[in-house]
């Protein structure tokens, strides 16, 4: 069988080898579905990339030979390009309408029906439209649901009577129609629950089962405007809403994919093994303690792979005897070196900052105390509860060695790494007492040649240098392991004295809950942590007195107003000289102070409602920032525009600047 180079992100094609052994899950759903009463909805739930796509699939292909099922493909993504979740959803009925009049051969009758629809239609895209124009949602959204002829109550009583009619038809075979609706989580999570709200109103439509592939946690994004962000409290409120919709939730089973039979298919496809490939225990070990078992990071993955065995074949083409030389002195297997190598990748995917401690020092059984020192500065034990923890840590199997403390240590303050410290620890022991277990003394070196073919995929900043050519290897791993918030507090503690503990803490906690907030979004640590989205920023952070201050972008639904905080500090970011403003950045964005870490969650709340604005006005609205530019006599704000005229841009600018341009938070 010929081999290919890299593996395509798409979904399992219908009737495609299974090898993620999900057959008895398909089979099942594949007979409740022939079997269920009508309607009914159900909910194929799971991450991005988790496979629901390639279930859906499996599904649809069951049915392909049924005469008496007629099935409808909806991809809610592409109706919902530059359409409203109004227009999304007309266009989403429109098709099932005409999917279901295609298969009436009743001409007269099909005519009539998709005539009267288009009345409809007309009318509720008409009322959709004025979303666009600056209507209120809720208006717009009380026509639809109401009892008018334009309504969606009325949309839904014409797809009730016509599934029925078809149902009934000597004309027609079909007896129950499946309808799939995919890629919900493609959508912006706000229009994807308005979408999903609209679609609820004709789910009731007899003989008719829906299924819909939808990430839940896409739900509970889209619903935090509404309910604010899901606590122990307020769950029962996401779950209830997600449950008027799904009569029948299913749990994409990742726990339980086949993984080492699904990537040992992957490996042998690209010719990096033959033959059955890899032990598929083996595999799933790495992949479970590394990048887990998202189909979707697998590709990646294996594309790495893909490249790096082209990098590795080229390489011992040109340097054939010292490469086969090398790898003769270990006493290395071919298989025992791929597996290493695989295991390698999966590492620098995964965790990049270990990856590069890793490349500092290749054999980490040699990690010590120096080492970690060198790393942390101690910042680690700044934390009051770091000793009791790290105590504790000491008295299992995961750390009771003096590398396996150094990682523990270096993990520590890292938000992303310090939960998945003891899946760290048992992918190096794994390597170490199984892979490599009578050739302690080669894993140093073995590990250093093989990092010396990964780095081509490592996604690293270049400024840290990679790693070069075996004979310069002592010198080539020397890079700086710290980055991103960790090394910039590193700066600020080691430069400024004021930059207390607590304005450390502050700051991780800054970073790891907008981190957490926000999916999209992209950290810049210079003087101030700042905050982007589509390449425009918006938030930044520096420190004050005992705490932080921020700057954020003012959003034009309050005309630019800038918000009263009780208890903090809020202001325009710059003032009057010689009566001109004296900036872009200082018209558009407002400045907050008295933030510390004492107070941090009693205004959590309220601070991150403002970021939420602020990153939807640099994500969906920069064009309606305020621009006030006194050096090209420009003021522009979504419904006012001055150029040219000092003194009328002069008085506008006196009006969005004024200190009590203020609303009430």
């Amino acid at each position: 069988m010929s081999k290919i180079i890299g593996v395509i992100d798409e979904p399992v094609a219908p009737g495609s080898t299974d090898n993620l052994d999900l057959k008895i899950h398909s089979k099942s759903l594949i007979d409740f579905v022939q079997q269920t009463n009508t309607p009914i909805t159900v909910g194929i739930q799971g991450e991005w990339g988790s496979g629901k796509t390639s279930l859906l699939n499996s599904i649809y292909h069951a049915y392909t030979s049924e005469s008496t099922f007629k099935q409808i493909w909806i991809n809610s993504w592409e109706y919902s390009l530059l359409s409203t979740p109004e227009e999304s959803l007309l266009k989403i009925i429109n098709k099932i309408i005409d999917e279901l009049l295609d298969s009436d051969v009743d001409v007269k009758r099909r005519d009539t029906i998709r005539d009267g629809a288009k009345k409809i239609f007309r009318g509720a895209l008409r009322v959709g439209a004025q979303v666009a124009l600056g209507d209120e949602a809720a208006k717009v959204t009380d026509e639809l649901m109401g009892s008018s002829k334009q309504s969606i109550t009325s949309l839904r009583e014409h797809l009730k009577k016509l599934v029925s009619d078809i149902a009934q038809r000597p004309t027609n075979p079909y007896k129950k129609i499946i309808i799939f609706v995919d890629d919900l989580d493609r959508i912006e999570p706000k229009n994807a629950v308005a979408i999903l709200e609209l679609l609820k109103n004709i789910f009731s439509v007899p003989n008719c089962v829906f299924i819909l592939a939808i990430d839940y946690q896409v739900v509970v994004k889209g619903l935090e405007h509404k309910y604010g962000k899901q606590t122990h409290e307020n769950e029962w409120e996401f779950r209830a809403f997600f449950d008027k919709i799904i009569q029948l939730p299913f749990m994409m089973p990742m726990g339980q994919y086949n993984i080492g039979k699904y990537v040992n298919a992957l490996l042998v496809e690209i010719g990096f093994v033959e033959g059955d490939g890899l032990e598929d225990e083996a595999i799933r070990e790495i992949i479970l303690r590394t990048i887990g078992g998202n189909p979707r990071s697998i590709k990646r993955l294996v594309n790495s792979v893909s490249l790096i065995q082209i990098f590795v074949n080229n390489k011992k083409e040109l340097d054939k005897e010292e490469v086969d030389e090398e790898q003769k002195e270990e006493g290395i297997s071919d298989r025992e070196e791929k597996f290493l190598l695989f295991s390698l990748l999966c590492l620098q995917i995964a965790f990049p900052p270990i990856y590069s401690l890793l490349v500092q020092e290749p054999d980490f059984t040699k990690w010590d105390d120096a080492l970690a020192f060198s790393t942390t500065k101690r910042f680690e034990e700044r934390d009051k509860a770091f000793q009791g923890e790290f105590e504790n840590a000491q008295k299992t199997d995961d750390f009771n060695e003096e590398w396996e403390k150094v990682l523990y240590r270096i993990c520590y303050e890292r938000p992303r790494l310090k939960p998945r410290v003891a899946d760290i620890s048992k992918f190096f022991s794994y390597i170490k007492d199984e892979l490599l277990a009578e050739r302690q003394e080669i894993i140093g070196g073995t590990i250093a040649r093989l990092l010396s073919q990964t780095s081509v995929t490592s996604v690293s900043s270049s400024d840290q240098g990679q790693i070069s050519d075996l004979p310069e290897r002592e010198g080539a791993y020397k890079r700086r392991f710290l980055e991103g918030i960790d090394q910039w507090l590193l700066d600020k503690q080691t430069n400024e004295r004021s930059f207390t503990e607590n304005k450390s803490k502050l700051f991780l906690k800054l970073h790891e809950d907008i981190n957490s907030h926000f999916s999209d979004i992209e950290f810049k640590f210079a003087g101030w942590m700042t905050c982007y989205v589509s390449k425009h920023k918006f938030l930044g952070f520096g420190p004050l007195k005992d705490g932080a201050c921020m700057t954020l972008i003012k959003n034009y639904e309050n005309e630019y107003k800038i918000p009263n905080i009780s208890g903090l500090n809020s202001k325009h970011n710059k003032k009057y000289y010689y009566g001109k403003a004296t900036s872009m950045w200082g018209a558009e964005g407002f400045y907050i102070d008295g933030l510390n870490l004492d107070n941090y969650d009693k205004f959590k709340e309220s601070l991150f409602n403002l970021f939420e604005k602020s990153y939807e006005m640099a994500k969906s609205n920069w064009d309606k920032r305020l621009i006030i530019d006194p050096n090209k006599l420009k003021l522009f704000s979504y419904k006012e525009t001055v150029e040219n005229d000092e003194n009328e841009v002069f008085n506008l600018a006196k009006k969005y600047l004024d200190p009590d341009y203020r609303y009430d938070l």
